[in-house]
């Protein structure tokens, strides 16, 4: 009989990585500049908005995870309250939404290589690029990890310069900041949205935790420290960067560095980010693949995708998931992939909020009802001003 146990390794610092990572590794490179342009004077209130909502999907999590305590937990949990029809809703909605987040990514980093290229050499570079992280996939948690963990350390060290500029805005300059234009706050909402969404990734390394209750944990702390950075380079940015233009947003910390050491940093930042941008689709394409792992579990068909190689990695689903991939990537558009992306978590959080608020009600727990009734409201009305 094949193998089909995951080895446990991951302790709950590698986890709280990983998730920093998955969080801040594209978004808060490449949407931070977004979300504090599009906001103006209340890029703060945005911020908040945007971290409170993804804290409340973590104590929904949270609160799937304490029931079922295994990767598949948030779509188990829709099954228990909504039935068959919720869980396979809910099934196409996670795995659309790490698809879509996989692609956009790389769509990103083929149109930085070569963005002059035509539609089939961009699409060639994508899937390049995925058969890259795919090998990389099949090599192994305990390699994966390495490589996952020096690049957080990386994301860390270089946010928390960017946020310390923030400090030199304090006590040299006077912070004067633009209102909003109309749609702006919204826009800064999405944006910022987008930045932490991500820690949902750490559900699916269940079966590789060394300690189970280091899961929820490492949601928590995730959210926070990355909230944490992206406030302050959001402060950093607002002093030293203001009128950021359009073209310029998508590399606004480079900018902001640039301020302090010169314009020659930009272009190799530039690089850096296409670099940790691919850092961050490797932990999306990792949780992917334990999520279709876990799916095994759920019907005889799906039986082999719980087999593991010789490095316990689950190479039916790796591969899966680089066939599936590459096929979404035929649509080459990163604005309609984001779309796809926000849609799909916005609505799979909603789905695992009311859930839980649900069964929390049914258990007596009727504080957590309110709030997981609350959270779910609040990804129903994101979902209702941003694409109805």
């Amino acid at each position: 009989m094949a193998d089909t146990q995951l080895k446990r390794t991951l302790t709950l610092t590698d986890l709280t990585l990983f998730g920093i990572t998955s969080i801040l590794g594209s978004g808060g490179f490449n949407f931070i500049g977004k979300g504090v342009s599009s906001g103006g004077s209340w890029w703060p209130a945005a911020i908040c908005i945007a971290a409170a909502l993804l804290m409340g999907a973590a104590y929904a999590y949270d609160g799937a995870f304490q029931r079922f305590k295994q990767n598949t937990a948030e779509s188990d949990i829709v099954n228990s309250i909504f039935g068959s029809w919720g869980e396979t809703a809910g099934v196409i909605a996670i795995l659309l939404v790490h698809l879509a987040n996989i692609v956009v990514i790389v769509v990103l980093c083929s149109k930085l290589l070569w963005p002059a290229g035509s539609w089939c050499i961009q699409v060639a570079i994508t899937v390049g690029l995925l058969a890259v992280i795919t090998a990389a996939a099949l090599a192994g948690i305990e390699l994966n990890k390495f490589v996952i963990d020096g690049s957080s350390w990386i994301i860390i060290a270089t946010l928390v310069m960017a946020s310390s500029f923030a400090l030199a805005g304090l006590v040299t300059k006077e912070l004067t900041l633009p209102a909003p234009a109309q749609g702006g706050f919204l826009n800064s909402i999405l944006m910022f949205f987008y930045v932490f969404a991500g820690f949902d990734t750490l559900m699916k390394f269940t079966e590789e935790a060394k300690e189970e209750q280091d899961i929820p944990r490492s949601f928590y702390l995730s959210i926070l420290i990355s909230f944490m950075l992206t406030a302050g380079v959001s402060a950093a940015l607002s002093y030293w960067t203001p009128g950021l233009s359009e073209a310029k947003q998508d590399n606004a910390i480079g900018y902001l560095f640039a301020a302090f050491t010169g314009p020659w940093i930009v272009k190799p930042f530039k690089w850096l980010i296409l670099i940790l941008m691919l850092l961050t689709t490797f932990v999306t394409f990792l949780a992917a693949s334990r999520y279709l792992h876990g799916l095994g579990d759920k019907a005889e068909w799906l039986a082999p995708l719980k087999e593991v190689n010789g490095s316990s990695a689950p190479w039916i689903a790796i591969l899966s998931v680089f066939g599936i991939g590459s096929c979404v990537s035929l649509i080459n558009n990163t604005d309609l992939l984001v779309m796809i992306t926000d849609f799909g978590f916005a609505a799979i959080a909603a789905l695992v909020a009311s859930s839980v608020a649900v069964a929390d009600w049914r258990d007596g727990a009727l504080g957590s009802a309110t709030v997981n009734g609350a959270t779910s409201l609040g990804f129903l009305g994101l979902l209702g001003s941003a694409f109805l």
